[in-house]
């Protein structure tokens, strides 16, 4: 089966539900994250930052940050929890789409671009509640639709780009 969670290097379903947790759990959980230099110091650096603002932004959507240097290029994982984590959001909504995104302090555009792209394809609550269905149910990647399957596509090639689907 071809299941959105057959990815583990970008896609991981969440166990733990407390915020500080859940962004570990993902940073430890997902093979991407794994050769990151000094990927301790990065667990602290994005919890630092959690405890400046919340990365919770609405919609059940939070994309956790941190610095990396002598990072060559941008690295991002997804971690899916259906029921929700407390997340301190904007909207007091809790957290069921969690992005942790590693980045250089050199490669602020690059940044930039990798947000607006994971924004723009997660604005649509049908394609939300479509990617929860298939983190419940463990269903076919193959059963996604295209801007699922453009979302999934961007995590495991890591290359974020603005996406013009309908």
């Amino acid at each position: 089966m071809n299941s959105c969670l057959d990815y583990p290097a970008v896609v991981c379903q969440l166990e733990e539900r407390k915020k500080k947790l859940a962004i570990t759990e993902i940073i430890e959980t997902c093979t991407v994250f794994e050769n990151l230099p000094n990927k301790d110091q990065f667990i602290e650096n994005v919890l630092k930052r959690e405890t400046i603002e919340t990365t919770g932004i609405g919609h059940g959507i939070a994309i956790a940050h941190g610095k990396v240097k002598r990072l060559s290029h941008i690295k991002v994982a997804l971690g899916l929890c259906p029921e929700g984590i407390e997340f301190e959001s904007k909207d007091s909504q809790p957290v069921k789409f969690l992005f942790v995104i590693a980045s250089s302090p050199t490669r602020q555009f690059e940044y930039i671009k990798t947000i607006s792209s994971i924004l723009r394809i997660m604005k649509e609550a049908k394609l939300r509640d479509e990617l929860l269905s298939v983190a419940e149910q463990n269903s076919s990647f193959d059963v996604l639709s295209e801007k699922a399957k453009a979302l999934i596509k961007m995590l495991r090639s890591q290359r974020f780009r603005y996406l013009l689907l309908n």
